[in-house]
Protein backbone atom coordinates (compact mmCIF):
# COMPACT_ATOMS: atom_id res chain seq x y z
CA UNK A 1 0.00 0.00 0.00
CA UNK A 2 1.79 3.16 -0.87
CA UNK A 3 2.36 5.95 1.43
CA UNK A 4 0.96 9.34 -0.48
CA UNK A 5 1.79 12.04 1.99
CA UNK A 6 2.82 15.93 1.30
CA UNK A 7 2.70 18.10 -1.85
CA UNK A 8 0.21 16.75 -4.26
CA UNK A 9 -0.97 18.91 -7.33
CA UNK A 10 -4.24 20.38 -7.45
CA UNK A 11 -5.75 24.18 -6.21
CA UNK A 12 -5.70 22.61 -2.13
CA UNK A 13 -2.44 21.28 -2.14
CA UNK A 14 -3.03 19.44 0.66
CA UNK A 15 -0.43 18.72 3.70
CA UNK A 16 -1.01 15.07 3.71
CA UNK A 17 -3.69 12.27 2.04
CA UNK A 18 -4.18 10.06 5.13
CA UNK A 19 -1.46 7.16 4.65
CA UNK A 20 -2.61 4.47 7.27
CA UNK A 21 -5.35 2.27 5.95
CA UNK A 22 -7.13 1.84 9.65
CA UNK A 23 -6.19 2.12 12.94
CA UNK A 24 -4.77 -1.55 13.43
CA UNK A 25 -1.40 -0.95 11.28
CA UNK A 26 2.10 -2.73 11.05
CA UNK A 27 3.47 -0.03 12.40
CA UNK A 28 4.25 0.44 16.36
CA UNK A 29 2.36 3.16 18.13
CA UNK A 30 3.82 6.55 17.94
CA UNK A 31 3.78 9.01 20.83
CA UNK A 32 1.87 11.19 18.00
CA UNK A 33 -0.74 8.63 17.91
CA UNK A 34 -0.87 8.41 21.90
CA UNK A 35 -1.46 12.06 21.62
CA UNK A 36 -4.23 12.19 18.94
CA UNK A 37 -5.99 9.97 21.49
CA UNK A 38 -5.53 11.28 25.32
CA UNK A 39 -6.01 15.18 23.72
CA UNK A 40 -9.33 14.80 22.91
CA UNK A 41 -10.16 11.98 25.69
CA UNK A 42 -9.07 14.45 28.13
CA UNK A 43 -11.32 17.12 27.30
CA UNK A 44 -13.79 16.11 30.33
CA UNK A 45 -11.14 17.24 32.93
CA UNK A 46 -12.62 21.01 33.08
CA UNK A 47 -11.49 23.84 35.42
CA UNK A 48 -12.52 27.63 34.95
CA UNK A 49 -10.57 30.49 33.88
CA UNK A 50 -11.18 32.78 31.18
CA UNK A 51 -14.48 30.72 30.93
CA UNK A 52 -14.56 26.92 30.84
CA UNK A 53 -11.06 25.40 30.18
CA UNK A 54 -9.91 21.58 29.68
CA UNK A 55 -6.82 20.10 30.28
CA UNK A 56 -7.01 19.25 26.58
CA UNK A 57 -6.66 23.03 25.68
CA UNK A 58 -3.38 23.39 27.46
CA UNK A 59 -2.29 20.07 26.10
CA UNK A 60 -2.55 21.80 22.43
CA UNK A 61 -1.28 25.46 23.77
CA UNK A 62 1.68 23.41 24.79
CA UNK A 63 2.31 21.33 21.29
CA UNK A 64 1.18 24.02 19.18
CA UNK A 65 4.77 25.48 18.78
CA UNK A 66 6.20 22.19 18.82
CA UNK A 67 4.24 21.33 15.78
CA UNK A 68 4.90 24.60 13.90
CA UNK A 69 8.29 24.12 14.25
CA UNK A 70 8.84 20.11 12.98
CA UNK A 71 6.03 21.06 9.97
CA UNK A 72 5.81 24.93 9.50
CA UNK A 73 5.09 23.87 5.80
CA UNK A 74 1.39 22.36 7.12
CA UNK A 75 0.37 26.37 7.96
CA UNK A 76 1.32 27.24 4.74
CA UNK A 77 -0.88 24.81 2.37
CA UNK A 78 -4.08 26.05 0.61
CA UNK A 79 -6.31 27.15 2.13
CA UNK A 80 -4.63 27.02 5.49
CA UNK A 81 -3.49 30.89 5.45
CA UNK A 82 -7.12 31.59 4.81
CA UNK A 83 -8.49 29.86 7.50
CA UNK A 84 -5.71 31.07 9.61
CA UNK A 85 -5.93 34.79 8.13
CA UNK A 86 -9.65 34.77 9.06
CA UNK A 87 -9.85 33.53 12.41
CA UNK A 88 -7.08 36.44 13.45
CA UNK A 89 -9.27 39.15 12.16
CA UNK A 90 -12.51 37.21 14.06
CA UNK A 91 -10.36 37.61 17.31
CA UNK A 92 -9.31 41.26 16.49
CA UNK A 93 -12.55 42.12 16.05
CA UNK A 94 -13.70 41.03 18.41
CA UNK A 95 -11.27 42.48 20.94
CA UNK A 96 -11.96 46.04 19.09
CA UNK A 97 -15.83 45.23 19.80
CA UNK A 98 -15.08 44.45 23.51
CA UNK A 99 -13.16 47.34 23.93
CA UNK A 100 -15.84 49.72 22.21
CA UNK A 101 -18.29 48.34 23.97
CA UNK A 102 -16.79 48.16 27.27
CA UNK A 103 -17.41 44.60 27.87
CA UNK A 104 -17.11 43.39 30.98
CA UNK A 105 -14.23 41.50 31.61
CA UNK A 106 -15.46 38.02 32.69
CA UNK A 107 -17.30 38.30 29.14
CA UNK A 108 -14.77 39.46 26.75
CA UNK A 109 -11.60 37.37 28.34
CA UNK A 110 -14.07 33.91 27.78
CA UNK A 111 -15.04 35.15 24.15
CA UNK A 112 -11.41 36.29 23.21
CA UNK A 113 -9.86 32.47 25.00
CA UNK A 114 -12.55 30.59 22.64
CA UNK A 115 -11.80 31.85 18.80
CA UNK A 116 -7.97 31.73 20.33
CA UNK A 117 -8.34 27.96 21.53
CA UNK A 118 -10.61 27.30 18.37
CA UNK A 119 -7.83 28.01 16.22
CA UNK A 120 -5.17 26.83 18.30
CA UNK A 121 -7.34 23.39 18.48
CA UNK A 122 -7.35 23.40 14.43
CA UNK A 123 -3.70 24.31 14.01
CA UNK A 124 -2.45 21.11 15.91
CA UNK A 125 -5.17 18.86 14.64
CA UNK A 126 -4.08 19.57 11.00
CA UNK A 127 -0.58 19.62 11.48
CA UNK A 128 -0.54 16.67 13.65
CA UNK A 129 -3.93 14.40 13.36
CA UNK A 130 -4.65 15.03 9.66
CA UNK A 131 -1.43 13.56 8.71
CA UNK A 132 -2.28 9.94 8.75
CA UNK A 133 -5.48 7.49 8.25
CA UNK A 134 -4.83 6.02 12.08
CA UNK A 135 -4.02 9.56 13.86
CA UNK A 136 -7.70 11.00 12.23
CA UNK A 137 -9.41 8.25 13.41
CA UNK A 138 -7.85 8.43 16.78
CA UNK A 139 -8.46 11.77 17.40
CA UNK A 140 -12.30 10.73 16.42
CA UNK A 141 -12.49 8.13 19.03
CA UNK A 142 -10.67 9.95 21.47
CA UNK A 143 -13.00 13.21 20.77
CA UNK A 144 -16.45 10.83 21.15
CA UNK A 145 -14.56 9.26 24.60
CA UNK A 146 -14.11 12.49 26.20
CA UNK A 147 -17.60 14.21 25.23
CA UNK A 148 -19.17 10.87 26.99
CA UNK A 149 -17.36 11.46 29.94
CA UNK A 150 -17.68 14.97 30.00
CA UNK A 151 -21.43 14.41 30.11
CA UNK A 152 -20.51 12.05 33.15
CA UNK A 153 -18.22 14.03 34.93
CA UNK A 154 -18.84 18.21 33.49
CA UNK A 155 -22.68 17.42 32.54
CA UNK A 156 -24.41 20.96 31.62
CA UNK A 157 -27.80 21.59 32.98
CA UNK A 158 -29.26 20.71 29.55
CA UNK A 159 -27.47 17.73 29.66
CA UNK A 160 -28.99 16.89 32.92
CA UNK A 161 -32.42 17.59 31.57
CA UNK A 162 -32.36 15.89 28.04
CA UNK A 163 -28.77 13.72 28.66
CA UNK A 164 -28.93 12.16 25.08
CA UNK A 165 -29.73 15.19 23.19
CA UNK A 166 -27.47 17.40 24.94
CA UNK A 167 -24.68 14.63 25.85
CA UNK A 168 -24.63 11.47 24.50
CA UNK A 169 -26.25 11.44 20.87
CA UNK A 170 -23.35 13.25 18.68
CA UNK A 171 -20.55 10.90 20.45
CA UNK A 172 -22.02 7.61 19.99
CA UNK A 173 -23.00 8.76 16.77
CA UNK A 174 -19.61 9.14 15.67
CA UNK A 175 -18.63 5.67 17.36
CA UNK A 176 -21.16 4.36 14.97
CA UNK A 177 -19.74 6.04 12.19
CA UNK A 178 -16.20 5.28 12.48
CA UNK A 179 -16.87 1.46 13.05
CA UNK A 180 -19.14 1.56 10.00
CA UNK A 181 -16.68 3.82 7.91
CA UNK A 182 -13.58 1.28 9.09
CA UNK A 183 -15.64 -2.03 8.64
CA UNK A 184 -16.95 -2.08 4.99
CA UNK A 185 -17.31 -5.29 3.70
CA UNK A 186 -18.43 -6.51 0.21
CA UNK A 187 -22.06 -5.97 1.47
CA UNK A 188 -20.80 -2.44 2.48
CA UNK A 189 -23.80 -0.47 1.30
CA UNK A 190 -26.23 -2.32 4.05
CA UNK A 191 -23.16 -2.27 6.30
CA UNK A 192 -23.81 1.57 5.48
CA UNK A 193 -27.84 1.31 5.66
CA UNK A 194 -28.92 -0.61 8.09
CA UNK A 195 -26.70 0.97 11.37
CA UNK A 196 -27.12 4.53 10.42
CA UNK A 197 -31.48 3.46 10.05
CA UNK A 198 -31.46 2.30 13.22
CA UNK A 199 -29.62 5.10 14.93
CA UNK A 200 -31.34 7.32 13.39
CA UNK A 201 -34.65 5.95 14.71
CA UNK A 202 -32.53 6.07 18.05
CA UNK A 203 -32.53 9.89 17.52
CA UNK A 204 -36.09 9.87 16.68
CA UNK A 205 -37.08 8.57 19.92
CA UNK A 206 -34.76 10.84 21.92
CA UNK A 207 -35.75 13.96 20.52
CA UNK A 208 -33.23 14.58 18.43
CA UNK A 209 -34.92 15.14 15.23
CA UNK A 210 -31.63 16.97 13.68
CA UNK A 211 -29.29 14.13 14.76
CA UNK A 212 -31.91 11.98 12.98
CA UNK A 213 -31.74 13.65 9.88
CA UNK A 214 -28.24 14.00 9.40
CA UNK A 215 -27.42 10.20 10.46
CA UNK A 216 -30.51 9.20 7.80
CA UNK A 217 -28.90 11.62 5.23
CA UNK A 218 -25.41 10.19 5.88
CA UNK A 219 -26.25 6.42 4.99
CA UNK A 220 -28.11 8.19 1.60
CA UNK A 221 -25.31 10.09 0.52
CA UNK A 222 -22.24 7.75 1.66
CA UNK A 223 -24.40 4.65 -0.66
CA UNK A 224 -24.63 7.49 -3.38
CA UNK A 225 -21.04 8.54 -3.40
CA UNK A 226 -19.68 4.88 -3.35
CA UNK A 227 -21.98 3.51 -5.78
CA UNK A 228 -21.25 6.31 -8.60
CA UNK A 229 -17.39 6.22 -7.91
CA UNK A 230 -16.66 4.07 -10.66
CA UNK A 231 -17.43 6.85 -12.67
CA UNK A 232 -14.71 8.37 -14.94
CA UNK A 233 -15.76 10.42 -17.35
CA UNK A 234 -16.95 13.75 -15.17
CA UNK A 235 -17.11 16.64 -18.08
CA UNK A 236 -19.67 14.57 -19.27
CA UNK A 237 -21.46 13.01 -16.19
CA UNK A 238 -19.98 15.51 -13.71
CA UNK A 239 -22.94 18.29 -13.29
CA UNK A 240 -25.68 15.22 -13.94
CA UNK A 241 -24.10 13.41 -10.99
CA UNK A 242 -23.91 16.40 -8.97
CA UNK A 243 -27.88 17.43 -9.59
CA UNK A 244 -29.07 13.92 -9.04
CA UNK A 245 -26.35 13.73 -5.39
CA UNK A 246 -28.76 16.73 -4.68
CA UNK A 247 -31.59 15.49 -5.56
CA UNK A 248 -31.42 12.35 -3.80
CA UNK A 249 -30.16 14.14 -0.44
CA UNK A 250 -33.21 16.55 -0.66
CA UNK A 251 -35.47 13.70 -1.47
CA UNK A 252 -33.66 11.31 1.85
CA UNK A 253 -34.57 14.67 3.75
CA UNK A 254 -38.08 14.70 2.76
CA UNK A 255 -38.89 11.14 3.30
CA UNK A 256 -37.70 10.83 6.42
CA UNK A 257 -39.29 14.30 8.04
CA UNK A 258 -42.34 13.12 6.15
CA UNK A 259 -42.23 9.15 8.10
CA UNK A 260 -41.01 11.33 11.15
CA UNK A 261 -43.76 13.87 11.12
CA UNK A 262 -46.62 11.08 10.55
CA UNK A 263 -45.61 9.09 13.39
CA UNK A 264 -45.29 11.59 15.81
CA UNK A 265 -49.03 12.99 14.99
CA UNK A 266 -49.72 9.47 16.17
CA UNK A 267 -48.14 9.54 19.72
CA UNK A 268 -45.11 6.67 18.70
CA UNK A 269 -42.51 9.29 19.78
CA UNK A 270 -44.29 10.51 22.76
CA UNK A 271 -46.63 13.22 23.99
CA UNK A 272 -43.60 15.74 24.15
CA UNK A 273 -42.48 15.31 20.85
CA UNK A 274 -45.91 15.54 19.14
CA UNK A 275 -46.57 18.50 21.28
CA UNK A 276 -43.19 20.20 20.27
CA UNK A 277 -44.05 19.57 16.83
CA UNK A 278 -47.58 20.82 16.72
CA UNK A 279 -46.25 24.19 18.01
CA UNK A 280 -43.64 24.48 16.03
CA UNK A 281 -45.91 24.06 12.81
CA UNK A 282 -48.28 26.36 13.59
CA UNK A 283 -47.01 29.15 12.81
CA UNK A 284 -46.31 31.31 9.31
CA UNK A 285 -42.79 30.35 8.97
CA UNK A 286 -43.07 26.74 9.42
CA UNK A 287 -40.62 24.19 11.92
CA UNK A 288 -37.56 26.38 10.36
CA UNK A 289 -38.91 29.54 12.42
CA UNK A 290 -40.82 27.42 14.96
CA UNK A 291 -36.92 25.72 15.57
CA UNK A 292 -34.81 27.88 15.44
CA UNK A 293 -36.54 31.33 16.04
CA UNK A 294 -33.61 32.79 17.19
CA UNK A 295 -32.68 34.05 13.91
CA UNK A 296 -35.22 36.61 14.32
CA UNK A 297 -33.27 38.46 16.81
CA UNK A 298 -30.15 37.34 15.63
CA UNK A 299 -30.80 38.87 12.33
CA UNK A 300 -31.90 42.41 13.80
CA UNK A 301 -28.62 42.24 16.12
CA UNK A 302 -26.88 42.37 13.04
CA UNK A 303 -28.95 44.44 10.65
CA UNK A 304 -28.09 46.85 14.04
CA UNK A 305 -24.57 46.48 14.03
CA UNK A 306 -23.21 44.50 10.64
CA UNK A 307 -19.69 45.74 11.08
CA UNK A 308 -18.90 45.84 14.62
CA UNK A 309 -20.42 43.58 16.70
CA UNK A 310 -22.32 43.58 20.37
CA UNK A 311 -19.61 42.20 21.87
CA UNK A 312 -18.49 38.74 24.04
CA UNK A 313 -21.57 37.11 25.56
CA UNK A 314 -23.42 40.20 24.14
CA UNK A 315 -26.54 41.40 26.57
CA UNK A 316 -29.63 43.11 25.85
CA UNK A 317 -33.10 41.94 26.60
CA UNK A 318 -34.15 43.98 23.61
CA UNK A 319 -33.57 41.04 21.22
CA UNK A 320 -35.64 38.67 23.54
CA UNK A 321 -38.41 40.73 23.54
CA UNK A 322 -38.11 41.54 19.38
CA UNK A 323 -37.98 37.99 19.21
CA UNK A 324 -40.96 37.14 21.33
CA UNK A 325 -42.93 40.11 19.70
CA UNK A 326 -41.90 38.55 16.00
CA UNK A 327 -42.95 34.59 16.90
CA UNK A 328 -46.09 36.54 18.46
CA UNK A 329 -46.93 37.61 14.98
CA UNK A 330 -46.39 34.76 13.20
CA UNK A 331 -48.82 32.75 14.91
CA UNK A 332 -46.18 30.47 17.57
CA UNK A 333 -47.34 29.34 20.74
CA UNK A 334 -44.74 29.77 23.49
CA UNK A 335 -42.64 26.45 23.34
CA UNK A 336 -41.50 24.37 26.54
CA UNK A 337 -38.01 25.12 26.45
CA UNK A 338 -37.47 27.10 23.30
CA UNK A 339 -34.92 29.63 23.77
CA UNK A 340 -32.50 28.22 26.39
CA UNK A 341 -32.18 29.87 29.95
CA UNK A 342 -34.06 32.99 30.76
CA UNK A 343 -31.57 35.41 30.78
CA UNK A 344 -30.95 38.76 28.91
CA UNK A 345 -28.13 37.55 26.31
CA UNK A 346 -29.43 38.11 22.76
CA UNK A 347 -30.30 35.32 20.85
CA UNK A 348 -28.35 33.08 18.56
CA UNK A 349 -27.97 29.60 18.75
CA UNK A 350 -25.83 29.60 15.48
CA UNK A 351 -22.06 29.18 14.85
CA UNK A 352 -22.45 32.20 12.17
CA UNK A 353 -24.97 34.67 13.71
CA UNK A 354 -23.14 33.92 17.23
CA UNK A 355 -20.16 35.38 15.74
CA UNK A 356 -21.32 38.31 13.84
CA UNK A 357 -23.22 39.38 16.52
CA UNK A 358 -20.61 38.94 19.39
CA UNK A 359 -17.61 39.85 16.76
CA UNK A 360 -19.28 41.62 14.14
CA UNK A 361 -18.41 41.00 10.12
CA UNK A 362 -15.31 39.40 10.71
CA UNK A 363 -16.70 36.13 12.68
CA UNK A 364 -19.31 36.06 10.32
CA UNK A 365 -17.06 36.04 7.26
CA UNK A 366 -14.88 33.29 9.00
CA UNK A 367 -17.85 30.61 9.27
CA UNK A 368 -19.05 31.79 5.93
CA UNK A 369 -15.72 30.49 4.76
CA UNK A 370 -15.95 27.43 6.29
CA UNK A 371 -19.40 26.96 5.45
CA UNK A 372 -19.19 26.98 1.60
CA UNK A 373 -15.63 25.07 1.82
CA UNK A 374 -17.57 22.26 3.67
CA UNK A 375 -20.45 21.97 1.05
CA UNK A 376 -18.27 22.28 -1.83
CA UNK A 377 -15.78 19.10 -0.75
CA UNK A 378 -19.40 17.31 0.10
CA UNK A 379 -20.23 18.10 -3.32
CA UNK A 380 -17.08 17.94 -5.03
CA UNK A 381 -16.11 14.40 -3.54
CA UNK A 382 -16.23 11.36 -6.01
CA UNK A 383 -17.20 8.54 -3.20
CA UNK A 384 -13.69 6.68 -3.98
CA UNK A 385 -12.25 8.09 -0.50
CA UNK A 386 -11.89 5.99 2.34
CA UNK A 387 -13.89 6.51 5.37
CA UNK A 388 -16.47 8.38 3.01
CA UNK A 389 -19.09 7.65 5.83
CA UNK A 390 -16.83 9.33 8.65
CA UNK A 391 -16.41 12.42 6.53
CA UNK A 392 -20.32 12.21 5.16
CA UNK A 393 -21.39 13.07 8.97
CA UNK A 394 -18.75 15.35 9.88
CA UNK A 395 -19.87 17.40 6.66
CA UNK A 396 -23.25 17.41 7.75
CA UNK A 397 -23.22 17.80 11.00
CA UNK A 398 -20.37 20.85 10.42
CA UNK A 399 -22.91 22.93 7.99
CA UNK A 400 -26.00 22.19 10.43
CA UNK A 401 -23.99 23.12 13.53
CA UNK A 402 -22.68 26.45 11.54
CA UNK A 403 -26.35 27.68 10.75
CA UNK A 404 -28.07 26.28 13.39
CA UNK A 405 -26.00 25.20 16.81
CA UNK A 406 -24.28 27.36 19.66
CA UNK A 407 -20.33 27.43 19.96
CA UNK A 408 -19.77 26.19 23.61
CA UNK A 409 -18.49 23.44 25.44
CA UNK A 410 -18.25 21.19 23.56
CA UNK A 411 -18.50 21.89 20.33
CA UNK A 412 -15.80 24.70 20.53
CA UNK A 413 -13.57 21.38 20.95
CA UNK A 414 -15.29 19.70 18.38
CA UNK A 415 -15.58 22.07 15.51
CA UNK A 416 -11.90 22.06 14.80
CA UNK A 417 -11.67 18.62 14.08
CA UNK A 418 -14.51 19.04 11.63
CA UNK A 419 -13.24 21.40 9.87
CA UNK A 420 -9.67 19.93 9.46
CA UNK A 421 -12.09 16.75 8.32
CA UNK A 422 -13.24 18.93 5.65
CA UNK A 423 -9.94 19.40 4.15
CA UNK A 424 -9.02 16.16 4.19
CA UNK A 425 -11.94 15.37 2.40
CA UNK A 426 -10.97 17.63 -0.26
CA UNK A 427 -7.36 17.06 -0.59
CA UNK A 428 -8.75 13.24 -1.99
CA UNK A 429 -9.92 15.52 -5.00
CA UNK A 430 -6.35 16.38 -5.86
CA UNK A 431 -4.46 12.99 -6.32
CA UNK A 432 -4.95 11.17 -9.26
CA UNK A 433 -7.93 8.50 -9.04
CA UNK A 434 -5.82 5.61 -9.86
CA UNK A 435 -3.76 6.77 -6.87
CA UNK A 436 -6.27 7.31 -4.39
CA UNK A 437 -8.19 4.03 -4.97
CA UNK A 438 -4.81 2.40 -3.56
CA UNK A 439 -4.42 4.98 -0.61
Amino acid sequence: MPLIENICPGSYQPSAVLRDHSVLHTEAISIGDVFCFLVPALQFIQFQGAGVLTISDLMLVAALPIAVLRHPDRLRQKPIPAILILGVFWLVSQVATDILRNSAPEDFLRGWSKIFLLLVNFSVVWIVASRTRRRFVLYEIGLAIGTILGVYFNPSPDALIDPWKFGFGVPVTLLVVIWTATHLTQRRYLGILVPLTALAIVHAFGNYRSLAVITFITAIYSIFQMSSAGDRDERQFGRFRLAVLGLTVICGIWVFTQVYSHYVERGVFGQYAQRKLEVQTNGAGGLLLGGRGEILASGQAIIDSPLLGHGSWARDPTYAAILAEKRAELGYKNVEGQGGKKDDLIPTHSYIFGAWVEAGLAGGLFWLFVLFFTIRALVKASGAEPLIPLFAFTGFLLVWDILFSPLGMPTRFIAPYFIAAMLVLASFRDVQPAVAEEV
